[in-house]
């Protein structure tokens, strides 16, 4: 396919390996010139850019890629925002560092304005765009988090953003790049509506330049070297984690009744306010202010309240964006995404008048199709959280959190994978994880065979999760039920063949996994504190994975191995009460050791090392003692408890496949509820002590179309149905599929239960109910071409 007719790369000359290079490029061009209505903007960048058409917003790119290879965008330009004389403007930024969010590669542009396919506008040494480094903003500053690149800070005069408008900013020498190897963008251009922020429920006073108090050690700032990127702690131009560690809160007076910023808000010198969302969202920070005195202004945000006030370090990460200003009035907006429910602005110094605060969304638009409501309140506030979450975590991959690290990882992806079949009836974000994980040549710095646990990613490190990889053979198998003709399942094969031959070198005499290198986890609790000498979840998963890889692509000696490690497990991990996480060297004889969690349970069933039917004891133990309840009722302390990534998600697991939607229902209100109440997302932990918006945690909506509404499964043109005995009286919802929207509402009344189905033309129902319930249906068959058909039952 050929992406761009006349474009080229090009970048600022010699300033292509300079890190946190931030170009402005620019082009005119008049409407006269344009031969038709059909104007499209097409973009490809190793970093990230935003576009612009007079002033007035376009887009953020690029969807990501491999090392190497790059996506490309086309923007349609609306034809309202066309004027007689026209500029577009592209803001890039190279941030050439490594990271889990950005790949590190040298930086360039490469963009083509077309109408009607006749080429208007292209970049190259001596195209159409100008270009000029944008010095408002500091080069030289920390990184957001080990994770992620730079912060944004901002040196500010009046009018620095003029070059805009087509005046101020000269232009500097271009340089073409090498040719690009280009790919498709394939998932939906993203949702960027604005999120006016008026709402302020606290303000108050703080000092600053307390030299006596704790300096966040965070090796993002500390541990610049070989492995981690960036600019050394005596070159930056602001040390912006080291001012707010400097700085303490004097007085916080929370509002009982929030104000309004519809008026503006004058900030004195040591003052701030904390505004509030109304909920977690995740996109690009705007704020109009004027001051009339120099002013330097921190505008620090996070997902929740520590103590009534905002924390700008709470998740290891940089919450703060720094502004210098001179006097004037200003408009600004962060070109990169960050995710909060509260801001709070503070002056250091000088005093400004605060005229608006906005968040411009970043979603992932493919959801709204999509719907779940029940006669519950708590359940459909679950469902917009889990909703909410995964169009925050799935613009272009599957991420793990859209803050601290906006990273592609394996796990979380299995999870999150089934959700967006659920939510958009499409594989599209799936598609481009997984063709990320195809693309490589190699993965430097990892041993041969093994692939990165996050990507596209930078592990310069040489830090791995070997389980990780083991998940993705997994996915893999599942993706080829949503995707059964994908090409990319037998392109994957040497990937999964390479895997497989990786673990291989650590079987033991029984032929179970023993000191598994890397980084091994299971779950963010106890468990990852016993991953030394044999661990059995690791096994499990081990002998799924190899199962799952059988059957991908009829491999006998893969099951052989399976199930005799399946065996093993068994006879070894099994004390007669409990599956006990790991066994460790004793005189060379492998011994069994007695720490027991709650997630090991889930991992022996989850992945068929243990059936309802041979641990029967253990099975019904699991389903009526744990749960959200289990610490309070002072039931097993000795086993630890499991934690939300993963343990509790395999727990609903668990009761859907024991035929408890009911209890499943219960115990979803205790362990979501309290989130949703108070993000409006999902979070990683059953705490608020990171990510409060983690993508796999929307998968609780897979389990509500599944065990609450009642899509058992759809296969092709087939829908399977089955309706439970919930204490419910009614529920509805909708869902993407193939050929349009299957629509389902069900009431019930004693033992009678009505469900009234729509469902595109062509589809095969299959409705069946549980629990001794009597069912009735009305199916709709919809038509795009005729008239409704009705049948009845």
């Amino acid at each position: 396919m050929t992406y761009f007719k006349n474009a080229r790369p090009v970048w600022l000359t010699g300033r292509e390996k300079e890190k946190n290079c931030v170009a402005g490029f620019i082009c005119c061009f008049n409407s006269r010139e344009l031969s038709g209505n059909n104007l499209v903007l097409s973009i490809a960048s190793s970093g990230i850019y935003r576009a612009c058409l007079n002033g007035s917003f376009l887009g953020h790119g690029p969807a990501r890629a491999a090392h190497g290879y790059f996506r490309v965008d086309r923007i349609a330009l609306p034809s309202d925002l066309l004027q007689e004389n026209n500029i577009l403007t592209i803001e890039v930024i190279s941030f050439y560092v490594n990271s889990f969010y950005i790949v590190e590669q040298p930086g360039f542009l490469q963009a083509e304005l077309q109408c009607d396919d006749k080429v208007i506008r292209f970049t190259d040494a001596d195209g159409d765009f100008r270009a000029h480094i944008l010095k408002e903003r500091l080069q030289k500053v920390q990184r957001y988090s080990f994770q992620r690149p730079f912060i944004e800070a901002f040196r500010l005069d009046e009018g620095f953003d003029d070059w805009k408008k087509g005046t101020g900013g000269s232009g500097e020498p271009l340089c073409r790049q090498e040719d690009k190897q280009l790919l498709e963008r394939r998932v939906p251009w993203p949702d960027f509506p604005v999120l006016q922020i008026n709402k302020i429920i606290a303000e108050g006073t703080f000092d600053s330049g307390k030299a006596d108090l704790p300096v966040w050690q965070d090796r993002s700032l500390f541990e610049i070297g070989d492995t981690l990127h960036g600019f050394p702690l005596d070159e930056l131009e602001e040390k912006v984690s080291l001012v707010m560690d400097g700085c303490v809160t004097c007085t916080l007076t929370s509002g009982q009744s929030p104000s309004s910023l519809n008026d503006g808000r004058l900030l004195s010198e040591h003052c701030f306010f904390i505004a509030d969302a109304g909920r977690n969202t995740t996109g690009f920070i705007g704020i109009c202010l004027e001051c009339t005195q120099a002013s330097r202004v921190y505008i620090t945000f996070d997902e929740v309240l520590l103590n009534g006030d905002v924390s700008y370090n709470r998740m290891s990460c940089v919450n703060a964006v720094s502004l210098e200003l001179k006097p004037g009035k200003y408009c600004l907006e962060t070109i990169q995404p960050y995710t909060c429910r509260y801001l709070k602005p503070m002056v250091l110094s000088g005093s400004v008048n605060i005229r608006d605060i906005y968040i411009r969304e970043l979603k992932n638009p493919a959801v709204s199709q999509a719907s779940f409501s029940a006669c519950d309140d708590s359940l459909n506030r679950i469902f917009e959280a889990g909703r909410e979450t995964f169009a925050q975590n799935a613009p272009d991959l599957y991420m793990d959190c859209p803050s601290r690290e906006r990273a592609g990882w394996l796990c979380d992806s299995f999870f999150t994978a089934r959700v967006e079949m659920d939510l958009t009836g499409n594989h599209l974000v799936e598609d481009n994880f997984l063709e990320n994980y195809l693309l490589p040549e190699q993965f430097p710095y990892l041993p041969e065979g093994m692939i990165p646990m996050c990507y596209p990613s930078d592990h310069p490190d040489g830090v791995y999760i070997a389980n990780w990889a083991l998940w993705f053979i997994l996915e893999l198998y599942e993706y080829q039920g949503r995707s059964p003709q994908s090409s990319l399942i037998p392109a994957l094969q040497k990937r999964v063949d390479g895997i497989l031959a990786f673990m291989a070198r650590y079987e033991n005499e029984d032929g179970l996994l023993e000191n598994i290198p890397g980084w091994v986890f299971v779950e963010w609790s106890k468990a990852n504190e016993l991953t030394d000498g044999v661990n059995y979840p690791s096994n499990m998963l081990y002998s799924a994975a190899l199962l799952a890889a059988s059957r991908l692509y009829k491999k006998e000696e893969y099951r052989q191995k399976g199930l005799r490690i399946r065996c093993k497990i068994r006879e070894q991990s099994f004390d007669g009460q409990w599956f006990c996480d790991h066994a460790l060297r004793t005189d060379g004889r492998l011994v069994r050791q007695s720490d027991t969690t709650e997630v090991c349970q889930y991992y022996a069933f989850f992945f068929g090392t243990a059936e309802q039917e041979d641990y029967p004891d253990l099975f019904n133990r699991l389903l009526e003692d744990f749960g959200p309840e289990r610490t309070a009722r002072g039931l097993h302390p000795q086993i630890w408890p499991a934690n939300a990534f993963i343990g509790n998600y395999l727990r609903m697991e668990l009761l859907s496949r024991a035929g408890r939607p009911a209890q499943l229902l219960k115990e979803s209100r205790e362990y979501f509820d309290y989130m949703a109440l108070k993000t409006g997302t999902l979070w990683e932990n059953t705490g608020d002590y990171a990510s409060c918006n983690h993508g796999f945690a929307s998968h609780i909506l897979h389990c509500f179309y599944r065990d609450i509404l009642g899509v058992a499964g759809i296969e092709n043109n087939r829908i399977r149905l089955v309706f439970h005995n919930l204490p419910l009286t009614e529920c509805q919802g909708t869902l993407p599929v193939s050929g349009g929207l299957l629509s389902i509402r069900w009431t019930r009344s004693g033992s009678t239960l009505t469900a009234c189905i729509q469902a595109p033309e062509g589809c095969r129902i299959q409705a069946a109910c549980s629990d001794g319930l009597q069912l009735q249906t009305r199916i709709q068959m919809l038509s795009q071409h005729s008239s409704s058909q009705e049948k009845h039952k």
